[in-house]
């Protein structure tokens, strides 16, 4: 296991590097740049000369070639520092260090949500096969998988405002200032969008247990007279969730870095509204550190996603 670990932390910093080089490229490839756009007027005149711009561009750090401000940017990147923002000149970390507690507080509300429903209501679908129960759940879980998280959130708020004339709370405030507010405002968000993910989980969950509980080992259980649950507990549930990990390391991913339009919706401050601000005024370093911080949130959900299936699975180690 120390070896499996050692060797999957050693692929981790490459691509790591290698995502940082593509972000950075990416964005500074884009034609146009901040220091242009901020002085040109509506008709597309510029109001300045170009000497100007070229001073602006040396105080935002955009003088010299990409391989220079590349080394320039990673530097102060692995020093904590991801640069000023170029539309209200704040430090770009203060700026998403509040965003980024707001979408990891709906991601993580939403992943127990989602985990929850979708591997209890798998294993219900799957113990009892072909039931009523099953039907349901089956056919729920395939009209949610067709509806995007965005429209179940407008049906959603849209339906309790005309049926029961309530409108869901606004008013962010952070868990630490009034932890009540906090998950009122939270809740009905991190539902509708773990509602959705739930439902891949619950037919993923449900196959897995189903095929599993066909294996020689489970009849040799049964037929020595363990207990159903005892059954499911330690000999079905384990090999099942593999491929249930797998499913939910990648939701876990989509819901933790950041719901852009369910934020939008529900007036949330997270980090997918900071993102589409930033992206409206060509605030690079915002951007920069925002797909940086989801390439990373990739990056750590698949690495212990990778540990869970060692510690689930002992054949899939390398020691």
């Amino acid at each position: 296991m120390r070896t499996y670990l050692l060797k999957r932390l050693l692929l981790f910093i490459p691509t790591a590097f290698g995502v940082s080089i593509v972000i950075f490229v990416m964005l500074h490839t884009i034609p146009g740049d901040y220091a242009t756009a901020l002085f040109v007027g509506g008709e597309g005149t510029s109001i300045v000369t170009q000497e100007d711009i070229e001073n602006v561009r040396k105080q935002l750090g955009l003088d010299g070639n990409l391989a220079t401000q590349y080394i320039r940017w990673l530097g102060d990147f692995f020093q904590g520092d991801f640069g000023t923002s170029w539309n209200n000149r704040r430090p770009v970390i203060d700026r998403m260090l509040p965003r980024i507690v707001v979408s990891f507080e709906l991601g993580l509300l939403a992943v127990t949500i989602a985990c929850v429903m979708g591997v209890v209501g798998g294993i219900i679908c799957a113990v009892r096969q072909d039931s009523w129960i099953d039907y349901i759940c089956r056919g729920s879980s395939m009209a949610l998988q067709a509806m995007p998280s965005f429209w179940l959130a407008l049906m959603v708020v849209v339906g309790l405002v005309v049926f029961f004339e309530w409108l869901p709370p606004i008013g962010y405030r952070q868990i630490w200032e009034d932890p009540l507010r906090n998950l009122q405002v939270l809740i009905l968000p991190a539902f509708v969008v773990g509602l959705r993910s739930s439902a891949e989980i619950l037919r993923m969950t449900r196959s897995s247990v189903l095929e599993v509980l066909r294996e020689d080992y489970v009849r040799t259980a049964e037929s020595k007279g363990l207990r159903r649950k005892r059954i499911l507990g330690i000999h079905v549930l384990r090999n099942a969730l593999l491929p249930v990990t797998t499913l939910a390391g990648f939701e876990v991913v989509f819901l933790m870095s950041g719901q852009i339009i369910v934020e939008q919706i529900f007036n949330l401050p997270g980090i997918g509204k900071l993102f589409v601000q930033a992206a409206a005024a060509r605030d690079y370093p915002v951007i920069q550190a925002i797909v940086m911080f989801i390439a990373m949130v990739v990056l750590v959900a698949n690495l212990v996603v990778d540990l869970l299936y060692a510690w689930l699975d002992p054949r899939i180690r390398y020691d």
